[in-house]
């Protein structure tokens, strides 16, 4: 497959996603309206918010694969880079907090829907923790855009 091919499977694949993710936003609204507890509501937003970000996310592959203008180098992230270290202070110190608040949880009774909402705190500040790093590679010249 030629790398043209390869660029349009991916575009065409970001589209079908990107109507996945439409769904999913309405599917979201309509368990909201039809929920009573504040828990199921709540991850019902999180999960829509999410998607409109995935939805984002995926626009930006189909730009920058049909116009190749997100390029980015090592360079672009030197201006910004002190303020990233000191965010990236941030994230590890949410890190820590979640983790010592799952750590006072354990073991309490009646704690299911804090422990769950906690670990997802936990495993999202973790991903903001990754995004980071990789952006680090990035400064570092070690992801190279093809």
């Amino acid at each position: 497959m030629s790398v043209k091919e390869k660029q349009e499977k991916l575009v065409k694949t970001m589209k079908t996603w990107q109507q996945l993710e439409n769904k999913a936003v309405e599917q979201t609204a309509k368990i909201m309206g039809e929920a009573k507890h504040p828990l199921i509501r709540l991850v019902m937003e999180i999960i829509q918010r999410d998607s409109n970000m995935h939805h984002r996310v995926q626009q930006m592959i189909i730009d920058a694969t049909e116009n190749a203008f997100v390029e980015i180098s090592p360079d672009d992230l030197v201006g910004v880079w002190d303020s990233i270290e000191n965010h990236i202070k941030i994230e590890k110190k949410t890190i820590e907090l979640a983790q010592n608040s799952l750590d006072a949880l354990e073991g309490t009774s009646k704690t299911m829907i804090q422990q769950y909402l906690t670990t997802y705190l936990l495993t999202d500040e973790e991903k903001h923790d990754r995004m980071l790093a990789d952006l680090e590679l990035i400064k570092r010249g070690m992801f190279k855009s093809s």
